[in-house]
């Protein structure tokens, strides 16, 4: 089976773990939730990117064709393949990719996805059992006394002996330096999200916490 590939693909899976190892930092205030992970799609010809009018329609005698915005356009390896999608008011998805290979079945892009999530209403409670968009997303937060952990019902209530006492978890509520908390749930009627962070620093007034975010997109 004939199969296209360009050498130069190879740097851009370098470039997408570098941009994925980025995060975010600041004080937890109401706003959108911003989540940017490394993403890799596969599309079987006539599949579409998810929530977006980009589909692969097969490979041609120039090279893959693809349908973006109702016109057919011939991309190759190593080329870019860009689209947003706003399948509700309150979500927006930006996907930033490059094609690495394409055959006669699928057509592989890797690169990194970009949600926004406004009006954020999170509550705790299991995974969707598939997503139409999956992928993980670092992030670092620093957090009010009295504040909430973004992106979940998780809140600060201070420091007790040394340790963060945590609301909103079921269990054990303290949690010393390097240690993890979890959460699980929906933030969005089309998003879910599922982070395992660590405690780094515990201040009088403040939570430092890093780790990931894994976001599920469905009914896009």
């Amino acid at each position: 089976m004939e199969r296209h590939i360009r050498s130069g693909a190879r740097g851009v899976l370098g470039l997408v773990l570098l941009i994925g190892s980025a995060c975010l930092l600041g004080p937890s205030r109401p706003g959108p939730l911003i989540y940017e992970g490394p993403y890799r799609v596969d599309l079987a010809v006539g599949e579409r990117l998810p929530g977006t009018d980009v589909r692969y329609l097969g490979v041609g005698a120039q090279g893959a064709r693809v349908r973006i915005e109702g016109q057919e356009a011939i991309r190759l390896a190593g080329d870019s393949l860009e689209a947003e999608a706003q399948p509700h008011p309150a979500l927006a998805v930006r996907y930033n990719l490059r094609i690495y290979s394409y055959d006669e079945r699928a057509l592989h892009a890797i690169g990194t996805v970009h949600v926004e999530i406004r009006e954020a209403q999170p509550r705790m409670g299991p995974l969707p059992e598939k997503a139409a968009v999956r992928f993980t997303a670092p992030v670092t937060y620093r957090v009010p006394r009295d504040g909430v952990i973004p992106g979940t019902s998780i809140v600060y209530r201070g420091k007790e002996d040394g340790r963060a006492r945590l609301e909103g978890l079921p269990g054990y509520p303290y949690r010393n330096i390097g240690d993890s908390i979890l959460w699980t749930g929906q933030v969005h009627p089309m998003a879910h999200l599922n982070a395992t962070l660590r405690v780094l620093l515990i201040e009088d007034s403040w939570l430092t916490v890093g780790g990931t975010v894994e976001v599920w997109l469905s009914g896009l």
